[in-house]
């Protein structure tokens, strides 16, 4: 009788099939990985300008052009970075990172160099995105209390000290291109990998207007989840976990209604970013480009060739004591 096992070995963008029988045949094929490959996964929570695309990959910040390609790294420090917001001309990141133990608001030229820090308070400091006059948009549990764990700051790329924004309680979200509105998610949720949640924390998207301070809710028919707020043309998009899978809905503030936008069925949308080029989003481990007027996405592929020395083949001492 034959004995036939396989092991798979995937490194330096080979596939290695590994065949031997206990009858001493054996067989040796390489395949090439790229000859089917869709680029790089594992790319997280992107921010777009009008040319690039700036997301997170193995915690550090990369860009890459609109249209794909072999990503740039922006940022290299040990600590994790995340929440990359593009400024309005496209030449700043604001983004969220733990440098020197502590989780704070920094801004980096899109050209790289070193990023600035911006806030200093001991509370987590976290990115929302950028105010229509040019300030960075951000979350901090620093005047936080029960019923009110967070709400939102805004501080000048020059720094200085935050000015609390007038909504009470704040957690996600987006001002409103014309300025005039706010839409945002008043609470956090403490597992936001829950899918499918229908508890106390599936909030709808408050979107309220910032002279008026009238309050307008998204339609939960479900009781479903509805998170990350962006502004297109208009119109408010955002992740709702209507059908079961998170997909991308949009709501008109005018007519009141609501419109499915995307529709995939195995793997969830994650995290959203919008400007005039349309919609950037995260989903199945790759980013995808929406065109909402025609509802078209295409992925952006993206290759990421970084030396992540922290996943090089080395020794290690596991040893345990007993």
């Amino acid at each position: 009788m034959i004995y036939l096992s396989l092991i798979f070995c995937i490194f330096n963008d080979s596939i290695k099939l590994y065949s031997h029988e206990k009858n001493y045949t054996s067989f040796f094929v390489i395949l090439s990985y790229t000859s089917f490959s869709q680029g790089t996964r594992l790319l997280r929570q992107p921010t777009l300008s009008n040319n690039q695309v700036v997301f997170v990959h193995a915690a550090d910040l990369w860009k890459v052009s609109i249209n794909g390609g072999n990503a740039i790294r922006l940022t290299s420090d040990d600590g994790y970075e995340s929440s990359p917001k593009f400024s309005k001309d496209g030449q700043w990141v604001a983004f969220t990172a733990q440098y020197d133990g502590n989780t704070d608001v920094y801004v980096v030229s899109i050209n790289g160099g070193e990023p600035k820090r911006l806030t200093y308070h001991s509370a987590s400091d976290n990115v929302q995105g950028w105010t229509p006059d040019g300030k960075i948009l951000f979350r901090s549990n620093r005047e936080s209390r029960p019923t009110q764990t967070s709400k939102f700051y805004t501080i000048s790329i020059d720094g200085g000290l935050p000015e609390a924004f007038d909504i009470p309680r704040a957690a996600y979200g987006e001002i409103s291109e014309d300025n005039k509105y706010i839409a945002y998610t008043p609470i956090t949720s403490w597992d936001a990998e829950w899918r499918n949640y229908r508890g106390g924390q599936a909030m709808p998207i408050w979107i309220v207007n910032l002279k008026t301070k009238e309050l307008i809710k998204t339609p939960q028919l479900d009781s479903e989840r509805h998170v990350n707020p962006v502004w297109y043309n208009g119109d408010v998009y955002y992740i709702s976990e209507r059908d079961y899978t998170a997909n991308i809905w949009s709501y008109n503030i005018k007519t009141k209604q609501e419109t499915q936008v995307t529709f995939h069925k195995k793997f969830d949308v994650k995290n959203i970013d919008a400007n005039q080029n349309g919609i950037v989003y995260e989903q199945a481990g790759f980013l995808h480009l929406l065109n909402p007027k025609t509802k078209e996405t295409n992925q952006i592929v993206i290759n990421v060739k970084g030396d992540l020395n922290y996943s090089r083949t080395r020794w290690m001492n596991v040893s345990v004591e007993t």
